[in-house]
């Protein structure tokens, strides 16, 4: 049976999406400094769990992974990957993420939260980081990618919509993050990390 990263680039080799365009899920985790053991907190995971899976895989067993979305359908959705036959730790969560105290978890509960393709598609942004910030552990990581508003990309939100990495920064900063550093994130993404202090 092939590993989880072999299906992963297989995937972006028949859909054309190379790594030197888009992101690598399993890069993004490790940037995230995902290790085992960590608990880790993705918020607004979608219906292929696209981050959940590589960061459940860097976890381990001993780790622990919550799969937050608003949407029914992709809770559903992760939960049918996880009865496929994947022995990890995921935790599907229905929960509203736009909202202080909306993910029904305990504050400072992880090690790691990862907010992927989820800035550009909420409203309530500066909610939505004060969310992770609660959720996370004192000196954990925030892990942020999202689509650059410029740039050939024909998929993701709108251009209107998508914010630029400085504007995402500062969100981070205005909440007290720690900015750490950039990551490569393709060629239609940025991302960074920041540390709670």
């Amino acid at each position: 049976m092939a590993s989880l990263p072999d299906l992963l680039s297989h995937l972006f080799d028949n859909n054309h999406m190379t790594r030197s365009r888009f992101y690598d899920p399993f890069h993004v985790a490790r940037a995230a400094g995902i290790r085992a053991g960590h608990t880790v907190v993705d918020l607004l995971a979608g219906h292929m769990g696209h981050v959940t899976f590589p960061a459940a895989e860097l976890a381990g067993s001993s780790g622990r992974i919550y799969a937050i979305d608003l949407r029914p359908g992709a809770i559903e959705s992760i939960r049918g990957r996880c009865q496929l036959g994947y022995k990890g730790c995921i935790e599907p969560i229905h929960a509203h993420m736009e909202r202080v105290g909306g993910v029904p978890l305990e504050n400072g509960i992880a090690d790691t939260v990862l907010l992927v393709d989820a800035l550009s598609l909420l409203q309530n942004r500066l909610d939505v980081v004060r969310e992770a910030v609660r959720l996370l552990k004192s000196r954990g990581v925030l892990a942020v990618v999202d689509w650059h508003p410029y740039g050939e990309a024909t998929h993701g939100p709108v251009m209107a919509l998508r914010l630029t990495e400085q504007e995402a920064c500062s969100l981070c900063l205005v909440c007290d993050l720690e900015y750490e550093g950039a990551f490569d994130a393709g060629e239609f993404h940025y991302g960074f990390t920041c540390r709670r202090v």
